[in-house]
């Protein structure tokens, strides 16, 4: 079968007829929600209550309608898309594109489909060529016809265990699911049910692209080779505006420090970060540098250092906002206890900055000249912040610095032809 459609009604999705109304009641109204969904398949009852998302694609109704490209998402908010969820989202974009799909986002959430689908093909204008997009939050999903020809594209864990589930009782085929692996999320839990569903994900049969080689190295040392399936990709920057970032930079007597400050994310190490900042401070102090400490990623609570002063938090910024910052900081301390290189660590080096990070078994050493990762102790990563800012205030703002080429992964295209050989 050809992967590629015949463009015929392009992107239609056929509503599942309304099922009928309990005894008594008035009939749904026109385009309102069916009253309820058509029945499970056998076995399904079997995976409910495992987690609140292990039925969520078991209600897939198949049926004769053109074939999407279907990426599942976590829930989602119209104002955030970046990071994984941008990757995620022109992942799908340009594999929409090269098997002339169009692509269909079903979020596990209950939000209005229409901001959502606005910000989304806002989002994805910026970064190329456009796709025939529509928006099908998973409450209404039972209630929508798809191929059995999709291409289902999951990322993060729970999407990932909703898509094993409808596999186990023969709503999906494994060989149409795409994997994006993000993370190694098993690592985001305690020894608990979502920690070993999260491994099984791994193991579900579903082809594997992997965000950098330093994750596809540590989730094959950690799950075996088969969970390596060698479709390995960079991370995907926003490299236009952090060459614009570089090029807004300015040098500056007072060094400007940016600490990534998440305490809701315990892999962000947020307590060990403030710990590392006020090492550091009490030793810059003592050499007489002038700086000063921008914190911005999450509220928090006010982090004083030694001499009286307070770091100056931003909070939850914008994302033009986030690049602006980057353009007027000289060092960042990025911290993720995970083998995934991050965002913010790539972003400020990218940018010119200096980065000090944490490593992790060795996976977030060496991915680029400008970023310096020691252990997760916090006077590791003072002395890391000290020699940072010493050698920022010396040499000033560097150049735009791209990874390189290879050395995290491959292009996002090159990795989609090597997919398209795979699938049937």
């Amino acid at each position: 079968m050809s992967r590629r459609s015949s463009g015929a009604d392009r992107g239609q999705t056929a509503p599942r007829p309304t099922a009928q109304a309990p005894s008594g009641a008035a009939p749904a109204a026109a385009g309102s929600v069916p009253v309820a969904p058509p029945p499970l398949p056998p076995g399904a009852d079997v995976y409910a209550g495992i987690v609140g998302q292990s039925l969520h694609l078991a209600g897939i109704q198949h049926g004769p309608v053109e074939p999407a490209v279907s990426i599942v998402l976590p829930p989602l908010e119209p104002e955030k898309i970046f990071a994984g969820v941008a990757t995620a989202l022109e992942f799908g974009r340009r594999l929409a594109l090269a098997l002339g799909r169009p692509l269909r986002v079903v979020p596990l959430d209950h939000q209005p489909a229409e901001p959502l689908q606005a910000a989304i093909r806002a989002h994805l204008s910026t970064t190329g060529a456009s796709v025939q997009l529509s928006v099908v939050p998973q409450r209404l999903l039972p209630h929508t016809t798809v191929s059995r020809d999709d291409l289902w594209v999951v990322t993060y864990w729970t999407t990932a265990h909703a898509a094993d589930v409808a596999r186990r009782i023969g709503v999906l085929d494994p060989a149409r699911v795409v994997y994006l692996i993000q993370d190694y999320e098993p690592g985001f839990h305690a020894w608990s049910v979502p920690f070993v569903l999260t491994r099984a994900t791994y193991h579900a049969g579903f082809h594997h692209v992997i965000n950098s080689a330093p994750l596809a190295a540590f989730l094959a040392q950690r799950e075996g080779s088969q969970a390596n399936h060698g479709l390995i990709l960079a991370p995907h920057l926003d490299l236009d505006r952090l060459r614009a970032a570089a090029a807004a930079r300015s040098p500056s007597r007072r060094v400007r420090v940016f600490f990534y400050a998440r305490p809701s994310k315990p892999r962000n190490l947020y307590q060990l970060g403030v710990a590392a900042v006020r090492a550091a401070a009490t030793r810059l102090e003592a050499d007489g540098v002038e700086w000063e400490v921008i914190t911005a990623g999450e509220p928090h609570p006010e982090v004083t250092l030694p001499g009286g002063n307070a770091a100056r938090g931003l909070g939850t910024l914008s994302w033009n906002d986030y690049f602006t910052l980057l353009s007027e900081v000289d060092v960042g301390l990025t911290l993720m206890h995970s083998p995934h290189p991050s965002h913010p660590p790539l972003e400020v080096a990218v940018s010119g900055g200096l980065t000090v990070t944490n490593d992790l078994d060795g996976s977030r050493l060496g991915f680029h000249p400008r970023i310096t990762a020691v252990p997760a102790d916090p006077d590791a990563l003072a002395a890391a912040l000290v020699d940072a800012v010493h050698r920022a205030r010396a040499e000033g703002p560097g150049p735009f610095t791209p990874p390189e080429e290879g050395r995290l992964g491959e292009a996002m295209d090159t990795v989609i032809a090597k997919l398209l050989t795979r699938l049937p």
